[in-house]
């Protein structure tokens, strides 16, 4: 069984709030407490009712997410468990009355990332690797790094999902064509830092209106900045790009 409560914290990088997942219903797993609004922890233990809880599980450590967990955790006498707190490891498996969870590891957007893969239901919870409705996530140094971002998608491929829920927005039905529209989406973007660069753009304000347009958003042009720096970083690391005294160009062969 899968029940979620949406925290109330909307905003162009949460979406309509993070979804606290909450599996089971005797013996019963909580994802991603979310933040530590009172009437949303109220509405997480009005869910939960007489179940208890086995733990209460981070994607990662991001305050939208884990901002309520030692909450969460005091009120149901149950651990936290999460790869930066270290109570939390690759293939860990938690107990629930739905099937068990099993921890991935899948750094990227943070070091620290996680995701959970429940095989009784064929399903993934991705935290922060994807956003539902949308084709990209925040990839951003100095905590996102796009190498193992890539790599962490391919790991979500290997377990052949059914279905993918994401910690904010409705959930991936179509997992294989989701994860190509992401893997897609990234490969575009590395062809417009290319593009911008051969047509020597270099700087990094320009760079970001060559490759997201005039038109951004002024609320996103913070983390679209970030995420450019992380597109530059991996491009240097390919050995594509580098730095020179102010901003960047193609690195010649």
């Amino acid at each position: 069984m899968l029940r979620t409560v949406v925290a109330p914290n909307p905003s162009p990088l949460t979406l309509d709030g993070t979804r606290t997942y909450i599996v089971g219903r005797d013996r019963v797993a909580v994802l991603d407490p979310g933040s530590d609004d009172p009437d949303h922890l109220d509405a997480v233990a009005a869910v939960v009712g007489d179940g208890v809880v086995t733990s209460v599980l981070v994607t990662h450590q991001h305050p939208d997410h884990v901002a309520g967990a030692s909450a969460l955790a005091e009120r149901f006498d149950a651990p936290v468990r999460s790869l930066r707190g270290k109570t939390l490891r690759d293939g860990q498996r938690m107990e629930t009355d739905a099937g068990e969870l099993v921890a991935v590891a899948t750094p990227g957007h943070t070091t620290d990332h996680v995701a959970f893969h429940w095989p009784a239901e064929d399903a993934v919870f991705c935290g922060d690797l994807m956003m539902g409705g949308h084709d990209t996530a925040l990839v951003a140094p100095p905590e996102g790094r796009l190498g193992p971002y890539l790599a962490s998608l391919a790991r979500i491929r290997a377990l052949a999902p059914s279905v993918i829920y994401p910690a904010h927005g409705p959930p991936f039905l179509n997992p294989g064509q989701a994860l190509d529209r992401y893997v897609r989406h990234r490969a575009l973007r590395q062809e417009q830092v290319l593009r911008a660069l051969t047509d020597g753009i270099g700087d990094y304000e320009g760079l970001l209106d060559a490759v997201y347009g005039g038109e951004l958003d002024p609320e996103l042009r913070r983390p679209a900045m970030a995420a450019l720096k992380a597109y530059l970083e991996h491009l240097q690391g390919l050995g594509k790009v580098r730095r020179k005294a102010r901003g960047w160009e193609v690195r010649e062969r």
